[in-house]
């Protein structure tokens, strides 16, 4: 077994053994920089990642690791720095490409380009938006803002315009909002302002990811309008990525909200069924692997969250099936997918009407109530139920849905989804809604008057 094997199938056993959100924060973007005589070097995004994985997850990624390894290994993390000031030089255990150009921001992805981006309906306007960027006129979509959940593609997009900025020789700097707020803390308690003020309002474009983490941040905020207001009369480019809307977050400032929206705005919605087919038979292919149709149809109808979690399960069926000499086949995949906490099969795929028919008989309405302009509480709810269902349960399109609903159009399809999906993780009563919902779908008798729906007994 080779190392970067061998880090992966170490990844995969970590994910299984932490809580999601201890994975995410801290392990999901370590990476195997060098491997030399049982030294693994991982990278990690900053120094306080570094600090906080040695204090809290070291002793078992080592252990880990050994035993997958099969002999006595050292885990060296250390938070990457792009190769220009790289304190390692060129020592052949650090001899990874990286980007070529020179940057000043955080280090890149390499594979993050837009020709690794795979677009369907769900983010294929962000794909143009990103090219028209990276390949048109300075500062004419400026501001830019991408907007999506965790793990779908937001960061690719953003370091993908990077990548084609610099190549052009243009001075793009890539960040995110955590460390751009880090590096103003410092510059202010060592009193080099100016120093900091030049570096950034003389850019030709700033990148800035995970914008939510400004909130509540004055000086981060006033010093990004300032920088804004300098970019727009030089016509220069600034594009931010988040996690939610501006009108979403309620300590940012007056100011910096209204620049937000001053111009695209491009959403990034989790992979429909079409989407999560292409994605998986992608990223198979990258890996040399043949994924055989049941298999891609198994992940696809049960990896419904992002993209970065159906190229987790490529990764983790790779090195499942290589670690373990057996091919490729559903009963693999279905190791792979508990790993992932997504063996729970909810329902075969259904038709569009029947999952209408379904949560409208759930909610104690007709279908047509659900298509009709009713803005009462119960009726937006079991409307926005019924969107998320039928993209969860169902192959129709986001425009079939919001077809269906009333001829509404895609982005309110996924403005429902998307509602429901947030309150699903802390509303036991909407979901023992769906659940419900899925249990009729899958067999058991459609609601009628004598079951109490859950909504009812909240």
């Amino acid at each position: 077994m080779n190392a970067k094997d061998a880090w992966l199938a170490t990844l995969g056993q970590l994910q299984v053994q932490l809580n999601r959100s201890t994975f995410d924060t801290w392990l999901r973007r370590a990476e195997l920089l060098g491997y030399e005589d049982g030294r693994f070097v991982i990278t990690v995004p900053n120094d306080y990642a570094r600090d906080w994985i040695e204090r809290h997850l070291l002793d078992s990624m080592t252990q880990t690791l050994g035993s997958i390894f099969r002999r006595q290994v050292e885990i060296q993390l250390v938070a990457w720095q792009p190769p220009e000031t790289n304190a390692f030089g060129d020592s052949p255990l650090f001899n990874y490409a990286h980007q070529s150009a020179p940057h000043s921001g955080s280090p890149l992805n390499p594979t993050y380009t837009l020709d690794a981006f795979i677009s369907g309906e769900a983010n294929h306007y962000a794909y143009l938006l990103a090219e028209a960027i990276a390949d048109g006129q300075l500062g004419k979509y400026s501001p830019a803002l991408f907007v999506g959940t965790l793990g779908n593609g937001k960061t690719h997009l953003l370091q993908a315009i990077t990548h084609a900025l610099l190549a052009r020789h243009l001075n793009a700097i890539y960040l995110t909002a955590e460390e751009f707020t880090t590096a103003l803390v410092e510059a202010i308690r060592g009193g080099e302002n100016s120093q900091f003020r030049e570096k950034f309002r003389n850019a030709d474009a700033i990148l800035l990811d995970d914008a939510q983490f400004i909130e509540g941040k004055d000086s981060t905020q006033a010093e990004l309008v300032a920088i804004w207001d300098a970019f727009r009369n030089r016509q220069r480019q600034i594009v931010f990525a988040a996690d939610r809307l501006p009108s979403d977050m309620a300590r940012l400032s007056g100011d910096l909200r209204s620049r937000l929206q001053a111009g695209p705005v491009a959403r990034l919605d989790p992979p429909d069924a079409a989407l999560r087919r292409a994605i998986l038979t992608e990223k198979s292919k990258a890996r040399g692997m043949a994924l055989p149709k049941d298999v891609l149809e198994l992940l696809a109808a049960r990896i419904t969250t992002n993209v970065r979690d159906l190229q987790s399960a490529i990764d983790q069926l790779d090195s499942y099936s290589g670690l373990t000499s057996q091919a490729v086949t559903r009963e693999l995949a279905g190791m792979v997918l508990h790993a992932l906490g997504a063996d729970q099969a909810r329902t075969a795929r259904t038709s569009l009407d029947r999952v209408l028919q379904v949560v409208a008989a759930h909610y104690r309405l007709a279908v047509s109530d659900l298509a009709s302009r009713k803005r009462t509480k119960i009726v937006v709810q079991a409307r926005q139920m019924a969107m998320y269902a039928a993209r969860d349960l169902s192959d129709a399109s986001l425009s079939q849905i919001g077809q269906a609903l009333g001829g509404r159009d895609h982005s309110t399809v996924m403005h429902g989804c998307t509602k429901i999906a947030d309150q699903l993780t802390n509303d036991t009563a909407l979901s023992a809604d769906f659940e419900a919902i899925c249990a009729a779908l899958a067999g058991a008798p459609t609601p009628n008057a004598a079951s109490v729906p859950a909504f009812m007994r909240r």
